[in-house]
């Protein structure tokens, strides 16, 4: 009887839990997924997938950071979308014709949309975390598992790589 009681909280406790991290993480993992992937489908699909997977892990009630640790699990199933797409796309099913892709866009700015499209995906997911999100270089560390001096340097590598495809993007308009 005891140990029944005590099973019982458990499942409460965790469908609790459960119910929380849904509540406060959906929309920014949702958006998070789709700074990386940049689909709405494919982010909507991710987001799901990555609660599912939170909530198989065992460890679910030991975790201390439930923000990075939630992160951290979209990065990666994210990333594994990305290079399953790409392989796909690379082995295509009908004779050299690519599947296509839905496209339906959350941002409306083009120029940003083109420049983010044009970043990788595990730089998007940096720029995401760190302009969108506006985490610190310690959280973004923490996520993508480098050193906070390591984050803060590809950051400072990507940014002078989107100023160079604006400063591009200029020049290309003077000389049309």
């Amino acid at each position: 009887m005891y140990i029944k009681s005590v099973a019982q909280h458990f499942e409460e406790t965790r469908e609790e839990r459960i119910t929380e991290l849904l509540q406060v993480y959906y929309q920014k993992i949702y958006l998070y997924c789709f700074s990386i992937l940049r689909n709405v489908q494919d982010a909507e699909d991710a987001a799901q997938e990555v609660f599912i997977k939170a909530f198989q892990n065992k460890k679910l009630m030991e975790i201390e950071n439930d923000n990075a640790w939630l992160y951290k699990i979209a990065y990666h199933h994210c990333l594994n979308k990305v290079k399953r797409q790409s392989i796909i796309k690379f082995i295509s099913f009908d004779g050299g014709a690519s599947i296509p892709q839905p496209t339906t866009e959350v941002y409306k700015d083009a120029e940003l949309d083109d420049i983010l499209t044009k970043l990788k995906p595990k730089e998007r997911a940096l720029i995401s975390l760190r302009i969108i999100e506006d985490r610190d270089f310690t959280d973004i560390a923490l996520i993508l598992n480098i050193s906070p001096a390591t984050a803060r340097k590809r950051f400072e590598r990507i940014k002078a790589k989107i100023q160079k495809m604006i400063e591009r993007g200029l020049q290309d308009e003077k000389s049309n």
